[in-house]
């Protein structure tokens, strides 16, 4: 019986190995955060069953991790955001110029 690794770790980041780009952390958010199946990841990704459950088994083995990287992304995001009003003001002052 041969053992299949689904998951690599590139720079610090892992993959599904058989999709060099496609991120483990977003398949498994898909599950986690999105509400979504196992099944209804493996149609939207073109993945297998067991593909799915590795990036599961993954994010939850570095869930504190992950979780953590994550809020602080979307912190910096909300942090750096304009609002829609701040950005029609820049908008229009381009508009001036």
């Amino acid at each position: 019986m041969q053992l299949t690794n689904h998951i690599i770790i590139k720079d610090g980041i892992a993959y599904i190995a058989e999709r060099g780009h496609l991120k483990a952390e977003m398949v498994a958010r898909m599950v986690v955060d999105g509400g979504y199946t196992v099944e209804e990841t493996m149609e939207h990704y073109d993945l297998s069953a067991s593909q799915v459950y590795s990036v599961l088994a993954y994010y939850y083995d570095n869930q504190t991790a992950l979780d953590e990287a994550h809020e602080q992304k979307w912190a910096n995001i909300r942090e750096n955001a304009l609002n829609a009003d701040e950005y029609l003001q820049k908008l229009k002052s381009r508009g001036e110029k």
